[in-house]
């Protein structure tokens, strides 16, 4: 669960996440995609554009496979409005540490997430 105090650095670090499970649940096969496969200094609000993703046509797709695909898909679903109530995401370039910090906020939501669906969310 978000934290309010977290930075606009982990929040964002955590909608990445949201929308990486979203992509990773609406199709078998398909990876989950992280933060590292993009250059260090790209900004949050480019690796979130860099997933490509269509949440209402992943989130679609997960509900059509049913079961813990479907439950979890939606649980990350439901989480992205309030990484956004505090503002949009950072548009620029960040240093090492604003890095860190969004790393562990896609860290700190998949483990939100793989406490509750294990088995998909390896």
């Amino acid at each position: 669960m978000t934290q309010k105090k977290e930075s606009r650095f982990k929040r964002s670090g955590r909608l990445f996440a949201a929308l990486a499970v979203l992509h990773h649940l609406a199709e078998p096969g398909r990876e989950l995609p992280s933060p590292d496969r993009f250059p260090a200094k790209h900004s949050p609000k480019q690796r979130i554009s860099g997933i490509r993703t269509d949440a209402y046509v992943n989130l679609a797709k997960a509900q059509a496979r049913g079961g813990d695909h479907w439950k979890a898909a939606a649980r990350a679903f439901r989480a992205i409005p309030a990484l956004l109530e505090d503002g949009p995401v950072p548009p620029h370039s960040i240093e090492a540490a604003e890095l860190a910090e969004h790393e562990a906020g896609y860290e700190a939501q998949l483990a939100d997430l793989r406490a509750d669906f294990p088995k998909i969310l390896r």
